[in-house]
């Protein structure tokens, strides 16, 4: 075994001793049905942290013939599958972490060279026999060896699109990389020596105005992941098992981690946070800082084709429409709005529903990553939503009706050019946006009434959370006081039912030839009823 040529399972015995698995070996039988077929040239784009390189190990342990894995994966899916016998640890695997070779080596231009020059000389090691290996470029001593030996090779890519995330104003470096692997997996020469080849990143592979140098790979995307999209993610069934098995609130894992909505599959969790959660049997975001993070402040501070207001719209829990067929698969600043979004999807920051084409932002967790980066956004103060939201939060503490009713008016006439005035589903979105400060103290719970009455608002403080229970009632064409009585006629939303304590209730009523009009009141919250202070 070596670090290139043949890695073994050892990666994969770690995978499985972890305190959290949930297996995904069955992608292994999709992999066998494409080998040596026009199918076998396989790239699979993942957001951050949905387990490409726990993929990528799985599959090097599975098809490595240095190691046997057979007991290892006995007790998983893919020990059922037809061809299980047929070709575990029946190939030569090469192995490569190419964002690790970007890291170890000072200049990026070399990149090719040093890869190659590390993969041969294993190979070297394994045929020493072979005469003049050393010499050959990757391609060709891959190419030797067949010839002499009849070995075939299955390569496994991980972080193949690394260049493109370090280097994003690179063109040239980028291209010789897009060139080389073209010449080692395109070539004629190549047909018989590669059984499969599976490559795994967070983009797609990149597009060009003539057609791609690596056109005969077929994708599976965050966007489309077709018949991979079991794969993407935990699964509510898998979660289901987890939560009972680390006695953890299903409710809460759902608010944390669900959201990423795929053709088939409309419940898929983020599988390492939710993994973490787990094993620390503690929810919250397991997100780290990462280029990730500072590109979605520079895709956001670009504010292309008005992305303020579609973000704004994002954070109150609205969707945008959005075209994903124009991106072309690089990671630099995008060139519009809908190439900003469909980038956004790609690295996990938003969910995508294929049917509505739509984005939004999937859970509590992505929604920690927007609060953090729209903390440091360099819009005008006018605009910023954080700031803006904590004077709204502050002026309902200190029950100053005035201003929460012309911040109302302010934020929504901000957001007219994505939201319909008189809209349900809209006043509810304003509202979030101006809640968002709240976020990270409450639970904030949207209720959508039937008939012409509007959403209901309710923020919960969590857990060791000293605050008043907040009540946001909403009317149309319909005197402020009535929005007040409402909640004191004992119409509360459903879980307000089991809080007990200060409640400030504020009622808002606006219509299209008037200005909103906002009362707030405080009152304690007592087994038996409910008492004005």
């Amino acid at each position: 075994m070596g670090r290139f040529l043949n890695p073994g399972n050892k990666g994969f015995q770690k995978i499985i001793g972890a305190k959290v698995y949930v297996d995904k070996t069955g992608i292994i039988g999709h992999l066998n049905e494409w080998i040596d077929t026009d199918a076998r040239f396989v790239c699979v784009s993942r957001a951050r942290r949905f387990g490409k390189t726990v993929a990528a190990r799985t599959i090097e342990a599975y098809y490595d013939n240095s190691c046997d894995s057979h007991d290892l994966f006995a007790p998983y899916a893919i020990a059922k599958d037809s061809l299980y016998e047929t070709y575990i640890n029946k190939f030569d695997v090469i192995g490569l972490d190419v964002l690790t070779f970007l890291q170890l080596g000072q200049n990026p231009k070399t990149l090719m060279e040093r890869l190659s020059a590390a993969v041969v000389s294993e190979l070297c090691e394994k045929w020493p026999d072979i005469a003049g290996l050393k010499e050959c470029t990757l391609a060709d001593a891959l190419a030797t060896i067949h010839e002499k030996t009849g070995a075939r090779f299955i390569f496994v890519i991980d972080e193949w699109d690394a260049v493109f995330r370090q280097y994003p104003e690179d063109k040239a470096l980028q291209k010789v990389w897009i060139h080389f692997l073209r010449d080692l997996f395109k070539q004629k020469v190549m047909d018989d020596v590669i059984a499969l080849a599976y490559m795994t990143g967070i983009l797609p592979v990149k597009k060009y105005k003539t057609q791609s140098s690596l056109n005969q790979f077929r994708e599976y995307t965050m966007i489309r992941p077709l018949v991979l999209e079991p794969y993407v993610g935990f699964l509510p069934a898998e979660v289901d098992v987890l939560c009972e098995k680390f006695e953890m609130n299903r409710a809460e894992a759902a608010e944390w981690y669900d959201g990423y909505m795929l053709p088939h599959e409309h419940h898929v969790y983020n599988p390492c946070s939710l993994a973490q959660a787990m094993a620390y049997r503690s929810f919250g975001s397991y997100w780290t800082r990462t280029d990730s993070f500072e590109s979605l402040l520079d895709y956001i501070n670009a504010d292309l084709d008005g992305v303020y207001d579609d973000v704004m719209c994002l954070i109150g829990g609205g969707r945008v429409d959005v075209d994903t067929s124009t991106y072309d698969n690089s990671f630099t600043v995008p060139k519009n709005k809908d190439d900003c979004f469909t980038l956004l999807t790609h690295i996990g920051y938003l969910a995508y529903d294929e049917e509505a084409a739509q984005v939004f932002i999937p859970n509590e967790e992505v929604r920690m990553a927007f609060r953090a980066a729209l903390k440091e956004c360099a819009w005008p103060d006018a605009i910023k939503p954080y700031q803006r939201s904590r004077r709204f939060i502050e002026a309902i503490f200190a029950e100053d009706s005035e201003t929460v009713a012309r911040m109302v008016e302010e934020t929504h006439q901000n957001m007219t050019s994505v939201l319909a005035y008189n809209n349900e589903n809209a006043l509810s979105c304003v509202i979030s946006v101006l809640c968002f400060f709240a976020e990270n103290q409450y639970h904030i719970i949207r209720e959508f009434p039937t008939g012409k009455g509007f959403a209901d608002i309710v923020l919960l403080p969590q857990k060791r959370i000293q605050k008043p229970a907040i009540v946001i009632e909403l009317k149309f064409k319909t005197d402020v006081k009535a929005a007040i009585d409402q909640i004191h006629n004992n119409n509360y939303p459903g879980r307000l039912n089991d809080f007990y304590g200060e409640v400030i209730l504020v009622g808002i009523s606006y219509s299209k030839k008037k200005a909103h009009d906002c009362i707030i009141e405080r009152f304690e919250r007592e087994e038996g009823g409910a008492k004005r202070m």
